[in-house]
């Protein structure tokens, strides 16, 4: 590990693996709260199929599907799938605009369940933006203050693959959930879904997190400014979709956050304080008919440099060691109702350096 101060001694040197205890009680809390969440949605997804099926029974939605298919198709200007399924399901006096609001009341709750929302950002993103793609900044070193913060460059020694949390329904499947933690600085994840065949709700779920700890002690009391400089490697998010029915719908969402954590010693088996910056791989985000999809989007081209600042959201005394752990958290989620879908997130960043100081 190199810092712009002066080095620790053997014991206050970050190992090389998380201690086991630390790594067991994360792992529990976050698997209980990412329960809690797919309970949630199972819970939803169940209780969407039943209000359909009172809507829109097995027998007509087979009846309707086949009607649908067995129209000409030899005409490219005729009427496509959707289009005639629609009419079918008119004739049979199906109450569309109920099985309209179900849909949209459905959807709603997962957005509200998966996505998230957040008051105010707490970091600033000093490097990055859309301009600084073409013009970026040298990359020149400035000592740090040693009244006022430490810099951390890497290697940092506690690298730490967080967490890992996969969750698919019916014939969908998590066909990669891989890290790109090297323990040399860089840090991401890979993760890739698949439901070729989505019946009435199906969903899909995966999550990673991995990153770095690094020691620190407080120069003063006050919140953490924690700085985090990195380079995208690869910054890629995809969703490409297929209406298997003809009127089918579906949610699919992909978001990368930066995440700091503190903790109060290396044997901590919960951090004194968390905050993320929830935008920092905006992701993708999208609904329909599963007729239509965004496809690959990249987040961020290779080479882009970002700095970001995090601030805690509580005070720490003067004098404390303290470890302060920044990492990158990737996840996908999909509500499927009748489309198929890949979906996938493949982000990998360079962090250049840390900069921590009590303000």
């Amino acid at each position: 590990m190199g810092t712009a101060e002066h080095a620790y001694s053997k014991t206050d040197r970050p190992e090389t693996e998380v201690p086991l205890g630390l790594q067991a009680f994360y792992e529990r809390r976050q698997k209980d709260e990412w329960q809690a969440t797919v309970t949630r949605l199972d819970a939803l997804r169940q209780s969407f199929a039943e209000q359909r099926r009172q809507v829109f029974s097995p027998d007509l939605r087979d009846r309707i599907a086949q009607v649908a298919r067995s129209g000409r198709r030899d005409d490219p200007r005729g009427p496509g799938l959707r289009y005639r399924s629609l009419v079918e399901a008119r004739n049979t006096g199906l109450d569309l605009n109920a099985l309209k609001r179900l849909h949209k009341r459905a959807y709603g709750e997962v957005g509200e369940l998966v996505k998230g929302h957040e008051a105010f950002h707490r970091h600033e993103t000093v490097v990055g933006s859309v301009a600084d793609i073409f013009k970026q900044p040298p990359l020149v070193y400035v000592a740090p203050d040693p009244d006022k913060e430490k810099l951390f460059l890497p290697p940092f020694g506690g690298c730490w693959d967080r967490l890992e949390q996969n969750q698919a329904t019916g014939d969908g499947a998590i066909v990669e959930n891989s890290s790109h933690l090297d323990c040399a600085g860089r840090m991401g994840s890979r993760l890739i879904a698949r439901n070729n065949s989505a019946s009435d709700a199906e969903i899909l779920c995966a999550y990673r997190e991995n990153g770095y700890l690094v020691p620190f002690k407080t120069l003063r009391t006050g919140i953490l400014q924690v700085k985090a400089d990195l380079s995208a490697l690869i910054c890629r998010h995809h969703i490409s979709t297929y209406d298997e029915f003809g009127w089918s719908d579906f949610h699919a969402t992909t978001r990368g956050r930066l995440v700091l954590a503190v903790f109060w010693n290396w044997e901590d088996v919960e951090p004194a304080n968390e905050v993320s910056d929830q935008w920092f791989a905006s992701g993708l985000d999208c609904s329909g008919d599963g007729e239509s999809f965004p496809g690959t989007s990249i987040q961020a081209v290779p080479g882009e440099r970002r700095i970001i600042n995090l601030f805690t959201e509580m005070a720490f005394p003067a004098g404390r060691k303290l470890w302060v752990y920044v990492g990158v958290a990737d996840r996908i989620w999909t509500f499927l109702n009748d489309v198929s879908i890949d979906i996938s997130i493949d982000s990998a960043w360079q962090l250049n350096s840390l900069a921590v100081r009590s303000i």
